[in-house]
């Protein structure tokens, strides 16, 4: 498989779970609605965490990939690492933000970062069942 091949291939195996990302934000803002606690700051607030989650999920595949290409997996394992810490540093930069400002809701912004991993467990979950059903 050629290189932009792979990286596609790689971003469409993935969709689901940006995609699940995006559906829990949006049961969140639902979720404010309800309790009539929703206001375009709330809504800013969840577009930032998402938003910042989503760039660290990308940045991170994208690392992923060119850890294949560094010659040796000690040089790939350098990268990636050098990589976590710069996003970890973006992510903390968001919340501080968030904290900081008037603008943003921190609760709204910080809950879409705990959104992801439920995001790749859901995937994952429905991943092996399709599997089963596949097998059978």
């Amino acid at each position: 498989m050629t290189e932009p091949n792979k990286t596609a291939q790689t971003f469409r195996d993935v969709f689901p779970v940006m995609l699940g990302e995006l559906l829990l934000t949006g049961i969140m803002l639902a979720v404010y609605a309800l309790i009539g606690r929703f206001s375009l700051k709330v809504l800013w607030s969840a577009a930032l965490g998402a938003g910042a989650v989503l760039l660290n999920f990308t940045v991170m595949i994208l690392a992923l990939l060119q850890a294949e290409k560094r010659g040796s997996p000690e040089k790939g394992q350098l990268y990636v690492r050098a990589t976590y810490a710069l996003r970890l540093l973006l992510l903390a930069a968001v919340l501080i933000l968030a904290l900081r400002s008037k603008v943003f809701d921190p609760l709204a912004t910080a809950l879409p970062l705990c959104f992801q991993p439920i995001a790749v467990w859901l995937f994952e979950l429905f991943r092996k069942m399709k599997k089963g059903e596949n097998t059978q």
